[in-house]
């Protein structure tokens, strides 16, 4: 008797282990790990953090004088990099040997292209200057104006000043822009002065160039000349100051001349264009 009621009792916990059982996966049913749902996770983790995106575009805007807004991402991944270098080691530099996860990010401006290599928060940023495409054969390289030719500072009320001089004329012009917006221009040693002309631009343009002048500040560039290629002829030679210092160009390469100087450069002509 004693025996039948054990096997009883063992069949009735049996049963109610099973039940708990059952109840407990239908309770908490057990998701299948489908490829979507794993596909989605490194989504998210693999977005470029907006912090490495502009230790990228600030060291590259340093380097070309490129305003960053200007600079595009196109491309980026994440790797895992060999050495606290991250395998761009500067000549005799010690380099950790523990691996450094980071990003490999690709920049374009106009048909340039720049690959960076970073760490994981952007604060190590490199330069793969081999896998980079740039215009640095025909990069210019500026030279200092000799002090002897340096034009005097701008003086009270003057924005900016081009002076040009050369070409087939050889003439020399002296182009000033004033603070209430006058251009006026003269002809260097016009002894009747008959080729001076005033004439005014707009609030507007003036608002415009003054901003573009405090935002593309040029005095990295102050005291340095941008010469024509050896064996040219006829081109015209034009020194422009502002307050922030005098940079000299040849006309030819205008194109090639650093970006922000370039903008100046291209709104000025616009400027004195227009007013012809």
């Amino acid at each position: 008797m004693g025996i039948l009621k054990a096997l009883i009792l063992a069949s009735i916990l049996s049963v109610s282990t099973s039940l708990t059982v059952i109840n407990a996966a239908l309770a908490y049913p057990e998701i299948p790990q489908t490829a979507n749902a794993i596909a989605q996770r490194p989504a998210n983790e693999n977005r470029l953090p907006p912090r490495v995106a502009n230790a990228v575009r600030q060291d590259l805007s340093g380097k070309t004088g490129i305003a960053p807004g200007q600079l595009r991402i196109t491309q980026f991944s994440r790797q895992t990099w060999p050495d606290g270098c991250l395998g761009l080691p500067d000549p005799d530099q010690f380099c950790t040997q523990a691996l450094v996860e980071g990003w490999r990010v690709v920049v374009t401006y106009q048909n340039q292209t720049w690959v960076y290599r970073t760490n994981d928060s952007g604060s190590l940023v490199k330069l793969d200057t081999a896998a980079s495409q740039t215009k640095d054969t025909n990069k210019l390289k500026p030279f200092p104006i000799p002090a002897s030719e340096l034009p005097p500072p701008l003086t009270q009320g003057m924005i900016f000043r081009a002076i040009s001089s050369g070409g087939f004329a050889g003439l020399t012009y002296e182009t000033v822009l004033m603070n209430d917006g006058r251009l006026m221009r003269v002809r260097i040693g016009d002894a009747n002065d008959s080729d001076r002309s005033v004439r005014q631009i707009s609030p507007q343009q003036l608002r415009e160039f003054q901003r573009l002048l405090q935002r593309n500040s040029l005095s990295r560039f102050n005291g340095m000349s941008y010469p024509a290629p050896s064996g040219s002829a006829d081109f015209i030679t034009v020194t422009i100051s502002s307050s922030a210092g005098t940079t000299r160009y040849a006309d030819m390469v205008q194109n090639n001349l650093p970006q922000p100087l370039q903008q100046v450069v291209q709104a000025w002509n616009q400027i004195t264009s227009a007013t012809q």
